[in-house]
């Protein structure tokens, strides 16, 4: 490891999540303002065009893990007779909203929405959201996507300005109809009027910021020694990506991107010994971010790559000539196909191993949350047939009960030793 200190960027990044929290807050409960829940997945776009907050499903369950508050909620869970296979990401959230003591959850827990907004991505959705909406008393609002009949190879480089071929047209004219209804929903639920103009102004800004992104990931990918920790990446793309939209994120992904560019020119690296690069597959580990630092200084390794570092540049792009509300739905429409199931999970990893100089995967199977491990045991044997090792790690993104650290570290180490080889 080296004495580098954390990027200046990273803690404004904390701080403005937290600001906006508190901001959120005082608009929610004080003044009486509408906001909404959503899935990851789903189009935020919407609510933004209305200037109503959204608080990311993932996005709250990650801050409940990473302030280490899952093993109480999942084992609340458990105690109230839910059965121990729910999908923990979408489940967290729920959980402490039963619970219902705002003195222990984060930021004091999420007050009632004007809505929730679910996409039916498996069997548990559905019922999760139903349960969830029943204890706010809210509406819930289900999108569905209509499976690709043809996975095209390529879609990286068609999914900016190719995506009406990409995701198929008639696909997109039934997305293109969900958004007219959610959107007429969503006037009726929180009583503000949808904004085209804002939408255009919005969709503009994210492919700008997706395209500073791509030039912060290309200087990591790029430079001889990994300029940034990959929890630090995850730190400054995601608040970047909760916020898209806003002048707010497309400043911070410039500062984010500076401060890369001169670590890189100054051949500044987080391990001067660097020697091997590895990607993390699949979600984030929330609730302990600093085990991808563990390998740096006893070999020489370093974690380098996770999805979240360029999937805001790879996927959420979407170039157009007259119809924002069209490539919304491209933007959306078939992120599930793209970073959960072959053969495109596996082929844009590919592309980023070779862009990264990777030289091996650790890939993380969420236990009990099907759809983030759906592709994962094709998706490594297409990786490894490709001559890239991966080590697969049974547990939770968010659940701590289910990671042993120890036993994990000896794992990677040993994966390290035996099958990761390529030394720079």
């Amino acid at each position: 490891m080296s004495d580098l200190p954390p990027l200046s960027v990273t803690a404004l990044a904390r701080e403005n999540q937290k600001q906006w929290f508190q901001e959120f807050r005082a608009r929610v409960l004080q003044a009486g303002e509408p906001y909404a829940i959503a899935a990851a997945v789903a189009p935020h776009e919407v609510f933004h065009a209305m200037d109503v907050p959204v608080v990311p499903i993932p996005w709250y369950s990650a801050v409940i893990s990473a302030k280490q508050l899952s093993p109480y909620y999942f084992s609340l869970m458990e105690n109230m007779g839910f059965h121990d296979g729910l999908p923990r990401y979408s489940t967290l959230p729920y959980i402490s909203t039963l619970d219902n003591d705002p003195a222990r959850a984060p930021y004091g827990g999420l007050p009632k929405p004007a809505l929730i907004l679910e996409r039916l991505r498996s069997d548990y959705v559905q019922r999760v959201g139903e349960l969830w909406a029943e204890a706010f008393d809210c509406p819930l609002v289900l999108m569905d996507a209509p499976g690709q009949t043809e996975l095209r190879p390529g879609w990286p480089e068609a999914a900016q300005h190719g995506w009406e071929a990409l995701y198929e047209p008639h696909r997109l004219d039934f997305q293109v109809e969900q958004l007219k209804a959610l959107i007429h929903t969503a006037e009726q639920a929180t009583g503000k009027p949808f904004r085209q103009s804002r939408l255009e102004r919005d969709m503009a800004n994210i492919n700008r910021l997706g395209e500073v992104i791509a030039e912060a990931r290309d200087l990591i990918a790029s430079a001889p020694l990994c300029p940034v920790p990959l929890a630090e990446q995850l730190t400054n793309v995601m608040a970047c990506t909760w916020q898209r939209g806003s002048q707010w994120a497309i400043d911070h992904a410039n500062a984010y991107r500076d401060e890369i560019a001169d670590r890189v020119a100054a051949g500044q690296g987080i391990c001067t010994g660097e020697k091997r690069r590895l990607l993390w597959l699949n979600n984030g580990l929330w609730f302990n971010t600093a085990f991808y630092r563990y390998f740096e200084q006893s070999h020489d390794t370093v974690f380098v790559w996770s999805m979240y570092s360029d999937f805001l540049s790879d996927g959420y792009r979407k170039y157009y000539d007259s119809d924002p509300l069209r490539a919304l739905a491209a933007r959306h429409i078939s992120m599930s196909e793209q970073l959960h199931q072959p053969p495109w999970m596996a082929e844009w990893i590919l592309k980023q191993a070779r862009d990264f100089r990777a030289d091996g995967a650790v890939m993380l199977t969420p236990v009990n949350d099907r759809m983030a491990s759906l592709g994962t045991r094709l998706c490594k044997l297409a990786l490894e047939h490709a001559g890239l090792p991966v080590l697969e790690i049974r547990a939770n993104a968010v659940d701590a009960r289910t990671w042993d650290d120890e036993t994990n570290r000896a794992r990677v180490a040993q994966f390290i030793e035996e099958r990761v080889t390529s030394a720079r």
